[in-house]
C-alpha cells in the first residue's frame, strides 16, 4: 500500500474517530438522574462563583471531588449554561486521554503504535457513550505505570508526572483514582524490584500540594469530609451493598468485553502474537506483563466489591487498545486477531438484524422508546455487516483494518439519533421546564413534592424547593445522612408536608412537580391545580398564587 494510501486512510480513521464523539453531542436533552445533577452542580458553581465546595440544589454536594465540576463550570463560564457546556469535559478529557494512549503506545512500541492504540481506544462503544455524557469516568492515564518502568531507565521525573497525574485524579473522581493505580502499579513494580521509583520524594510533594489545598479548604467548611469521603463513599460503596450498587460476580467479565468491541476480539484472537513477547529466558515482556497487570487486577477488584456499575471498566480499555498495538506491531502484512474480528463483527450485525424487532422486548422500555430499537438495529448491523465484510478482505492493510473496525463503532451516534431522542424526552426534564416557564413564567417558585426531577434546576436555571421525607430524591449520600441539620437551615429543603401549606397559603406564582405514581399528592393537587404536563415519570401542577390558573395541557 503506498504512503499516501495510508496516509488518507489514517486521515479518515482520524475524522470518523472524532465525528463520533461530537456528532449530536448536544441534540437529546440532559439524561436524568446523573447527567442532570452533574450539570446542575456545575452550574451552580459557575453562578456562585464558589469553585471549592460543590453544591447540588444550594446545598453541598460532597460525593464527588471537584474536579469535574469545576471544568463545567468554567465551560459554562465560555460558552454559558447549555448542554453542551455540560458535556464538554467529558469530551474533552476523552480526547486527552486517547492522546495520552496514543503517546504512551508510541514509547511502549514504535510510531505505528501511536495510530492503533489512539484508533483501538477512540473507536469503541463506552468512549463513545461515555465521551458525550455528564460523568466523572471519560478520563484515563498511563503515567503512574509508565513511571515505574522508566525509572530503571534512567528517566528520574516520571515519578513525579506520574503522581501529579494521580493527584488531579482524585480531584475528579476520588480516592479510587489514587487506588486503582497503585493496584496494578505496587505489584509490577514488586516484580520489577523498583519499589523505590513509588516513593518518590518529588512525586509525593507534588501530589500532596495539588490535593491538599482543596482538602483543607472543604475540611474548614464540611469538619467531617475526609470521614464522609473514605468511610461512607468509598469504604462503604465498595465493601457493602449499603448504597444500592451491587451485582453478580461476574458482571465486569460480561461487561468489558462489550465495552471495547471490537478491539477485545482484535486481543483475543491475537494471543498466540502477544504471549511471543519474552526475553531471552522465556520470562514474558514487562510491557505486556505490566498491560496484563492493567486489566486483571482491576477486573478483579470490581469483581469482589459490591458496587458495580458499566462505566467502571473504562479505564481497562487503554490497556486492551495497547495490547492490540502490541499485536501488530512489527507486521507488515499479516495482523493478527483481523479475521476473529471480523467474524465477529459480522455475527453481530447478523444478530442485530436477525433479532431487531425482539430487542425491545429484552428491555423495561416504554413504547416511544421501544418503536425506535428496531430501525436503530437493523441501520447499526447492516453496518456491522460491511465493517466486518471490510475487516475481512483488507486482512494484510493495518491502516484499512483501522479504518473498517472504526466505522460500526463511528455509526453509533447517527444510527442511535431517534432512539437517543426518545430516551431524553422521558429521561429528561426538557419539556418540563419549558412548560413551566411559558405557562408560569420565569420567577414561578418550583416545589418539589417527594420529587427532585435532576436537570429541572438546571433547565429552569434556578433552584428549586424540595418537600421531602429524608432528601432522598437528591441521589446524594451526604445530604441523606445531614438531612435533618440542612433542612433546618437551608431554603431549599423543607419537611415532607410542607409542601401544603404552601399550597394552602399560596402568595406568588408556584409550580409543584411531584412522582407520577405518587398518588396521594396527586389527589390533592388535582382537586385545586391543573395538570400541567405529564412526561411518565414525573408530572406538574400549579400555578397557585396567581389571578387565573393554567390552561390545562395534553
Amino acid at each position: 500500500m503506498s504512503d499516501i494510501r495510508k496516509v488518507v486512510l489514517l486521515a479518515a480513521c482520524t475524522v470518523a474517530c472524532m465525528l463520533s464523539l461530537v456528532v449530536n453531542f448536544s441534540a437529546y436533552p440532559l439524561l436524568d438522574p446523573d447527567e442532570g445533577r452533574n450539570a446542575e452542580v456545575a452550574r451552580e458553581m459557575y453562578v456562585t462563583g464558589d469553585y471549592v465546595l460543590p453544591q447540588l440544589n444550594g446545598l453541598p454536594y460532597l460525593d464527588k471531588p471537584v474536579g469535574y465540576f469545576a471544568v463545567g463550570a468554567l465551560s459554562m463560564r465560555i460558552l454559558g449554561p447549555t448542554v453542551t457546556a455540560a458535556r464538554l469535559p467529558s469530551l474533552l478529557f476523552s480526547i486527552a486521554t486517547i492522546i495520552v494512549v496514543a503517546w504512551f503506545g508510541r514509547l511502549l512500541f514504535d510510531a505505528s503504535a501511536t495510530w492503533v492504540a489512539a484508533v483501538a481506544t477512540a473507536a469503541t462503544p463506552f468512549t463513545v457513550a461515555y465521551a458525550r455524557t455528564v460523568i466523572f469516568d471519560s478520563r484515563g492515564g498511563t503515567s503512574e505505570g509508565r513511571k515505574v518502568g522508566s525509572a530503571a531507565d534512567g528517566v528520574p521525573w516520571w515519578p513525579a508526572v506520574g503522581w501529579a497525574a494521580v493527584a488531579f485524579g482524585v480531584l475528579i473522581k476520588g480516592p479510587i483514582a489514587l487506588a486503582l493505580p497503585l493496584m496494578v502499579v505496587v505489584p509490577y513494580a514488586i516484580w520489577r524490584r523498583a519499589v523505590r521509583a513509588l516513593a518518590d520524594t518529588v512525586g509525593l510533594l507534588l501530589f500532596a500540594s495539588i490535593l491538599l489545598p482543596w482538602l483543607l479548604a472543604v475540611s474548614r467548611e464540611i469538619p467531617d469530609f475526609i470521614h464522609y469521603a473514605l468511610v461512607t463513599e468509598t469504604a462503604r460503596r465498595l465493601m457493602t451493598d449499603q448504597l444500592h450498587r451491587t451485582g453478580p460476580l461476574w458482571y465486569f467479565v460480561a461487561i468489558l468485553p462489550v465495552a471495547a468491541l471490537p478491539w477485545t476480539l482484535v486481543a483475543a484472537g491475537s494471543w498466540h502474537r502477544i504471549s511471543c513477547y519474552r526475553n531471552q529466558r522465556g520470562v514474558l515482556d514487562t510491557r505486556i506483563v505490566f498491560l496484563l497487570l492493567w486489566i486483571i487486577v482491576p477486573l478483579l477488584f470490581f469483581s469482589l466489591s459490591e458496587s458495580k456499575r458499566p462505566q467502571y471498566v473504562l479505564p481497562l480499555v487503554p490497556a486492551i487498545a495497547l495490547l492490540v498495538a502490541a499485536a501488530w506491531h512489527g507486521q507488515r502484512d499479516h495482523f493478527s486477531g483481523a479475521r476473529a474480528a471480523a467474524v465477529g463483527t459480522a455475527l453481530f450485525g447478523i444478530f442485530l438484524i436477525a433479532a431487531s424487532t425482539a430487542l425491545a422486548d429484552l428491555f423495561q422500555v416504554s413504547n416511544a422508546v421501544a418503536e425506535t430499537i428496531p430501525r436503530t438495529a437493523v441501520a447499526l448491523g447492516a453496518v456491522c455487516l460491511v465493517g466486518g465484510a471490510g475487516t475481512w478482505f483488507c486482512v494484510r492493510h493495518r491502516e484499512a483494518l483501522l479504518l473498517f473496525l472504526t466505522i460500526p463503532v463511528a455509526t453509533i451516534p447517527i444510527a442511535s439519533s431517534d432512539l437517543m431522542d426518545a430516551i431524553g424526552n422521558e429521561r429528561s426534564a426538557a419539556n418540563m421546564a419549558g412548560v413551566i416557564e411559558q405557562v408560569a413564567g420565569i420567577d414561578a417558585r418550583i416545589v418539589g413534592v417527594r420529587a427532585f426531577p435532576h436537570s429541572l434546576p438546571f433547565y429552569l436555571q434556578r433552584t428549586i424547593t424540595l418537600s421531602s421525607d429524608d432528601g432522598s430524591e437528591l441521589t446524594s449520600n451526604y445530604l441523606v445522612q445531614h438531612f435533618d441539620g440542612w433542612a433546618d437551615r437551608s431554603p431549599t429543603i423543607r419537611p415532607a408536608d410542607w409542601w401544603r401549606d404552601a399550597l394552602i397559603n399560596c402568595t406568588r406564582s408556584t409550580v409543584f412537580v411531584i412522582n407520577s405514581e405518587d398518588a396521594a399528592p396527586r389527589r390533592t393537587l388535582e382537586a385545586s391545580l391543573n395538570l400541567l404536563i405529564d412526561t411518565g415519570r414525573y408530572a406538574a401542577y400549579g400555578p397557585c398564587g396567581t389571578t387565573s390558573l393554567a390552561q390545562a395541557r395534553p
